[in-house]
């Protein structure tokens, strides 16, 4: 018998964290954190429930599971930020792009070091004891994400991880949904972040609550941009989307311009996409350079080194999903005083990582599931009701840390 556990995440945009598991093995979908833990400890984060209750995983505690894995469905913070106080020497496996990414940002001192990390081939089933677990590509705003497949050799179960149908990526996403309707899966946990506000406008865009762009829109919106500016422009990416970074550095060369990288965000560009940046901040080009043509050039600069614009002429600052990325961060005041201060307009190019919520409807039409878990939202119960006026599977609303037996599917006590 499987039992299901959701540890995180049922009304949070992130977080969210389930564990699969059978008397001798366990599998755990995702392991990140949607809190801020800077004043915590790890036994503080656990009491207040910030952190998944699995405490043999924190302190190094035995634990029954002779077989035990722990899978990644990207890289963001919400979705792996809780590794890096893992104890136990458990596996932890992403998909390959994601597992360079990881490595690679451990190495720039981005990440903290996580042991035993795995690369996970696509659409390659990997047992772990009882469990069989199979990684797609899929598509959202880190390149490497995963939708997940768990397989306990009579029932299937589907975790859709962070998802979008307005990307270049598509065609993965139908792939995957196709492949989760031949399999019959009994459960899809799906998320629903664009459920969370009161308009459909996605999370990243409240701040600029115009029609929402695409990755491709934004790169037309970008060129027209720069064809309208005459001196410097700046953008501000969030460099775990690197196919982004590469595609500025496109439209930069169709307007005539030279892309400027901070070292870090070049080091991403060059692993991630075999791109080689035109320009590296302090090593191969200096502000003083940038100065004297601004008009010749377009400047990546990260939050931390926004003081550093003081003194050059620029036409646009572009908001691209980089930190600060909204109003809930303190931070992102001090942007935006700080911008209007030195008189640089602040431009939004924003483009989600996240479905629309007719998207996710589609969705859940396509893979024909039993039963839907509603998640990664502040409000669940918004999609749960889209879920059973437009579609024929049944919706269920999870207790976190409770087991579920899937057949029927249960409470444990």
């Amino acid at each position: 018998m499987t039992t299901i556990r959701f540890l995180n995440g049922l009304n949070t945009i992130g977080g969210n964290i389930v564990e699969f598991a059978t008397k001798t093995s366990r599998v755990i979908m995702d392991f990140g954190v949607a809190a801020d833990l800077s004043q915590e400890t790890v036994a503080s984060a656990l009491e207040q429930g910030k952190l998944p209750h699995v405490p043999e995983l924190f302190f190094n505690q035995p634990d029954h599971f002779s077989d035990e894995a722990i899978f990644i469905s990207h890289l963001h913070i919400d979705h792996m930020g809780a590794l890096q106080y893992l104890q136990k020497d458990i596996p932890i496996y992403l998909s390959e792009p994601s597992y360079r990414l990881y490595r690679l940002l451990i190495q720039l001192g981005i990440e903290k070091p996580v042991a035993n990390l795995h690369p996970l081939a696509f659409e390659t089933p990997l047992a772990v004891g009882d469990l069989t677990v199979t990684g797609f590509h899929s598509d959202h705003d880190e390149p490497g994400v995963m939708a997940l497949l768990i397989d306990d050799g009579a029932r299937r179960f589907a975790h859709s991880g962070d998802v979008r149908l307005n990307g270049p990526h598509a065609d993965r996403v139908h792939a995957w949904a196709k492949r989760f309707k031949e399999e019959k899966v009994s459960l899809l946990m799906l998320e629903g972040t664009s459920f969370s506000f009161d308009t459909p406008i996605p999370v990243e865009d409240q701040n600029h609550p115009s029609v929402p762009l695409t990755e491709m829109s934004l790169q037309t919106k970008f060129q027209q941009l720069l064809a309208d500016s005459s001196q410097l422009v700046v953008i501000n990416p969030y460099n775990r989307n690197y196919e982004r970074l590469a595609a500025f550095q496109v439209s930069a060369h169709v307007n005539g311009r030279q892309m400027v990288w901070e070292p870090n965000e070049a080091a991403i560009l060059t692993t991630m996409t075999g791109t080689q940046p035109d320009a590296i901040l302090g090593q191969t080009i200096q502000l003083t350079d940038i100065a004297q043509q601004p008009q010749s050039y377009v400047l990546q600069n990260s939050f931390a080194n926004l003081a550093s614009l003081a003194n050059l002429p620029i036409s646009a600052y572009v908001h691209s999903n980089g930190e600060p990325l909204g109003d809930y961060d303190p931070r992102f005041a001090q942007l935006k005083d700080w911008l209007a201060d030195h008189k640089m307009p602040l431009v939004f190019m924003n483009a989600s990582g996240h479905a629309a919520r007719e998207d996710l409807i589609e969705l859940v039409k396509e893979v024909n599931p039993r039963v839907v878990v509603p998640w990664h939202s502040f409000h669940p119960e918004r999609e749960a009701d889209a879920i059973d006026a437009q579609t024929n599977a049944d919706v269920l609303f999870p207790e976190k840390d409770l087991y579920y037996d899937f057949d029927p599917l249960t409470e444990e006590e």
